[in-house]
């Protein structure tokens, strides 16, 4: 082992894991982040490499996060291995990596999620009943044309959905190809319980739990009476954990980092009479007139997202008709957030970091930023490209007094404990993304005592999507309490 030594927490997840492949089954690491699940993979993989010889290995990730790998393998392994990189090199990186591990040469491929399924693959245009549709076929070297010796999925969460078309494909063509199977992720179960059989079943088959969802599905949830699939509750939990327990490590970061205590603060905000009237005539009409345009739902999903916008301080108007090819810009509507964050800001003399949801609401910040204090502050979103310049953009924001960053983008490997505080101008009904967030706040090496505010404004959409992201908590911690008692 290089450098620190392991935690006591970490070679027990380490010996479970050993102690699982070495009887030819796959393992799980429910280890929350900052507890140190990539080093344990790593010192898995050296394992492999030692006393099964494994040569050939891939290992899949979110894109922002596949630059943790090579930069821990350097940082915790005993010898330095080739990585090839399949999101640029694609199919000739396969034939590398075949070629490689043929003549003994220990190789990992890195990819991300979406382009594992499609790596060997091209849409082709295909006449159909007159018609002219671009199909998906297979016309070079695939991942699942090779025979790997091991596999790994880091955020593993990423095929959580059963039906969808990347949790499919490792579950059916990888799964069978792979020798050794690992995956990880510290939110496995925060979002529902039913999430952990997709990521369970690629690594362990029906081990544990039934091999199909259905099955699976009616054993731990209960069901809508009427509507089909809805689930309104879940049962049975301890069983679930029972099972889990055979094949997964939990680990939370308070079992072995000593760090530092946090708060959550909510502030609530009076929406203006104009907003309070848009946001009413969208939710008894699903329609409302502004001075510029019109604001139309007939779709649950779009009038939460509208919703939302609107107690940000901003909605986009309908398309016109006449100019159907032209995306509206958006109406501003109240500044009722803004004030309040500014107050926030105008005490602060250290680090924060703004979380939000929507391109607009960074421009109402930054102009309302620059505006009242004089600077502009540094954004994080999906228009900062690679892993590199993420890195660089937050080495260079820890001298900042104000960070904006998009949620979706954050929330993936990248490290923002130099601040002391974060401030949610806005939040989604995604737990996971929520949760990472937080973790990359609050982990290891942080030394300062944390707030987390939430900006909320009263009676609305943000009331129920903080209420909800509770309630998953809340399951969460319920899973992890009977998990525990396995170990009492």
């Amino acid at each position: 082992m290089k450098r620190a030594p392991m935690w006591e927490k970490q070679k027990e997840a380490l010996e479970f894991a050993r102690n699982r492949v070495d009887r030819g089954r796959g393992v799980a690491l429910f280890m929350e982040c900052g507890t140190g699940k990539t080093r344990v993979a790593i010192h898995w993989l050296e394992h492999l490499f030692r006393t099964q010889n494994v040569r050939l290995v891939y290992v899949v990730a979110p894109l922002s996060a596949l630059h943790v790998w090579p930069e821990n393998w350097e940082k915790w392994a005993a010898a330095p291995i080739t990585f090839i990189d399949l999101h640029e090199e694609r199919s000739g990186g396969l034939r590398r990596a075949k070629k490689l591990a043929a003549n003994d040469y220990p190789v990992i491929c890195l990819v991300n999620y979406e382009s594992a399924w499609q790596i060997g693959y091209k849409r082709i245009p295909r006449t159909r009943h007159g018609e002219t549709v671009r199909i998906l076929e297979k016309v070079d070297t695939a991942m699942h044309d090779l025979k790997w010796e091991a596999g790994i999925l880091d955020e593993s969460t990423f095929i959580k959905s059963p039906g969808s078309k990347v949790s499919k494909f490792f579950r059916k063509k990888m799964a069978p190809r792979t020798k050794c199977r690992m995956i990880m992720s510290g939110s496995a179960y925060t979002k529902r319980p039913l999430d952990v059989w997709a990521q369970v079943n690629f690594a362990c088959a029906d081990e544990v739990f039934a091999p199909t969802f259905q099955v699976f599905r009616s054993v731990y949830a209960i069901m809508h009476q009427y509507i089909r699939g809805a689930v309104v509750g879940y049962h049975h939990i301890g069983d679930l954990v029972r099972r889990l327990s055979k094949v997964a490590v939990m680990l939370k970061k308070t079992d072995i980092l000593d760090l530092p205590p946090f708060t959550h603060e909510t502030r609530q905000v009076e929406l203006c009479a104009k907003s309070q009237k848009v946001y009413n005539d969208l939710v008894e009409e699903t329609v409302a007139e502004l001075d510029k345009g019109t604001v139309s739902s007939d779709h649950i999903f779009t009038t939460i997202r509208k919703l939302a916008q609107i107690t940000s301080g901003f909605v986009y108007p309908d398309v016109d008709e006449n100019v159907p090819d032209i995306k509206p810009a958006p109406i501003r509507l109240g500044i009722e957030k803004v004030e309040v964050l500014m107050n926030i800001l105008e005490e602060r003399d250290a680090p924060t970091v703004i979380i939000t949801q929507f391109d607009e609401e960074e421009r109402i910040l930054v102009e309302a930023i620059r505006k009242k204090f004089g600077f502009i502050p540094k954004v994080l979103n999906g228009s900062v490209k690679g892993a590199e310049a993420r890195h660089q953009m937050i080495e260079a924001a820890a001298e900042d007094l104000v960070f904006v960053m998009k949620e979706s983008v954050g929330a993936r490997g990248i490290d923002v404990k130099f601040a002391d505080m974060m401030i949610f101008y806005s939040h989604s009904y995604n737990t996971e993304a929520y949760t990472q967030i937080l973790s990359r706040n609050h982990r290891g090496g942080q030394t300062k005592n944390i707030t987390y505010i939430h900006l909320l404004c009263k009676n609305s959409i943000d009331m129920k999507v903080m209420k909800a992201l509770e309630k998953d908590l809340s399951l969460a911690a319920l899973i992890e309490s009977d998990w525990r008692r396995l170990f009492v």
